[in-house]
């Protein structure tokens, strides 16, 4: 394992090295950068700026900043019919000036001819420019801080990104107990890139990989992933194992703007309220919970009768408990009873009298760490067997083994089915592992990941060689319907950042010790 953080420390060095020269901004640069895409003034000062005829309507810079129009590359792009000048240097400075479509022409711009243009809308001849370009009002640091930028814009990349390269980064366990997934994780990411990058590349650009180690220690896995997303020099991050730093790597990404696409977790955030730039496969725990749910109400007819939501007794558990209690009662449910989970190896005796004086009928498993057997075997003395609802990434094969009283009482929800894997995607996907012999659970993972592989080149693929997170974040947002040949068809939009939202629910025939189908997919 010496071998590999060596690897991983060598790639992330040299990482850092092309991020910084990619980036290549003076202070004043960056902060010109900042007045172009947000309208936003480093300096304090404010900014402003009319529009209409007559330029009589006022609107802060925040709403109406250059890049709206102009585009972050600053070749402008239509708006409402209207088309922005393209307003990169070499074009404003041609020496043989410009022609427009209405006919206005005027000669080439310099730094005082664009100052004019910015703040009183007019051209280098004089000529009034269209009543659709803002008149601005900002500082002269401002304005000398915005024209610096201006200079250099045509050039700038986003970091990681240059103009034969794209650096892709991902966190990995490449020491202790998880160091196997890690290694074959590396190993199917060098495969596939070397396969893309054989065959010319995205657009002409090559992929390169960043490794970032994750350490068992939780308060270094989390620093981990700050630093791959925030100083780790790459162009996006893809399919980071991110077990216990979700919300650290989550916050990384929407503070550096870094698209994260496909992190393997169990526990993506709500897709109302998770990350712009960070894209999910699958469901996690909550979601598989809510289709367990409507199950539970629609087929189960159970509503009218008290829901236990059994939980991890912690704040996280609380709070997922809490949302999703909110949730089903809009749904119609009657009656939710939140309870955290026991300690390991404690009698759940007790518990178990207590909800069957209740009258629950239901429970449903929101977070690893509850004991179902335990509560089952307690359940099973007393005469109570509430139906359990299990997420079925959360089960275990002790499943198999609850007391029979809970024959066609177990229901659980996985995210994808050995249906949605086609024999060419597979044959693809084992050619990558060339001959490695693993596991069902690391398999799953390698899949997963590999999903992600495939719809990160897809969005490539389809925002051009005129690339930047942006650009790509947008793209990815706009798929649906996309085939992995391995998932089920995945879809995002502006509010969702969960591709595949539904699930296949099984229910455990405790008498063959096997699962059953109970039906196709189905949306929570």
């Amino acid at each position: 394992m010496t071998g590999l953080r060596k690897v991983g420390a060598a790639l992330l060095a040299a990482a850092l090295a092309c991020g910084a020269m990619a980036a290549g901004l003076t202070p004043q640069e960056e902060a010109g950068r900042r007045i172009y895409l947000q309208g936003d003034s480093p300096s304090g000062s404010r900014i402003s700026a009319r529009v209409g005829v007559g330029a009589g309507f006022e609107l802060t810079g925040q709403s109406i900043a250059c890049g709206n129009c102009h585009g972050e590359d600053g070749r402008g792009r239509i708006e409402g019919g209207i088309v922005p000048a393209n307003i990169q240097w070499t074009e404003l400075i041609k020496p043989y000036g410009h022609q427009h479509e209405n006919g206005r022409r005027h000669g080439p711009f310099d730094e005082d001819s664009l100052r004019r243009s910015i703040v009183e809308g007019v051209d280098p001849d004089g000529n009034k420019l269209d009543s659709s370009m803002p008149r601005y009002s900002m500082s002269e640091k401002d304005f000398v801080s915005l024209a610096a930028y201006l200079k250099k814009l045509e050039n700038q990349l986003d970091t990681g990104l240059g103009p034969e390269v794209i650096r892709v980064g991902t966190l990995l366990p490449i020491a202790g107990r998880m160091a196997t997934l890690g290694e074959a994780l590396r190993d199917l990411w060098s495969a596939y890139f070397a396969s893309i990058n054989d065959r010319g590349g995205i657009h002409g650009r090559k992929l390169e990989l960043v490794v970032q180690g994750l350490p068992e220690d939780p308060q270094q896995a989390q620093a981990a992933a700050r630093a791959l997303v925030t100083r780790g020099g790459v162009f996006a991050v893809l399919a980071p194992v991110s077990a216990g730093v979700e919300r650290a790597l989550a916050e990384a990404a929407g503070e550096s703007q870094v698209p994260v696409i496909g992190p393997l977790t169990l526990f993506p955030e709500d897709a109302q309220t998770s990350n712009q730039y960070v894209f999910h496969l699958l469901p996690g725990v909550t979601e598989l919970a809510q289709t367990l749910a409507r199950h539970a109400q629609r087929e189960l007819k159970l509503a009218d009768r008290p829901l236990v939501l059994w939980h991890s007794d912690t704040a996280d558990g609380r709070a997922s408990a809490k949302s999703l209690e909110a949730t089903l009662r809009q749904a119609g449910w009657r009656s939710t009873v939140a309870m955290p989970y026991l300690a390991r190896g404690a009698s759940h005796d007790a518990l178990a009298a207590s909800l069957k004086q209740r009258a629950a009928a239901a429970v449903l498993v929101l977070g690893p760490g509850g004991d179902v057997q335990a509560l089952a075997t307690s359940a099973a003395r007393i005469g109570w067997t509430p139906h359990l609802l299990v997420p079925g990434t959360l089960a275990s094969r002790d499943i198999l083994a609850l007391p029979a009283a809970f024959r066609d009482h177990v229901t659980l929800a996985y995210p994808t089915s050995p249906a949605n894997q086609r024999s060419d995607a597979m044959q693809e996907f084992s050619a990558l592992l060339q001959g490695r012999g693993e596991s069902r659970a690391l398999q799953s993972s390698l899949v997963n990941a590999y999903a992600a592989g495939l719809l990160f080149v897809e969005g490539l693929k389809r925002t051009g060689r005129d690339l930047s997170r942006r650009k790509l974040t947008a793209t990815i947002e706009s798929v649906s319907g996309f085939e992995t040949g391995l998932l089920p068809q995945l879809s995002y939009n502006a509010d969702k950042r969960i591709g595949s939202m539904g699930a296949y629910l099984v229910g455990v025939d405790l008498d063959s010790k096997s699962l059953r189908p109970l039906g196709g997919y189905q949306l929570p």
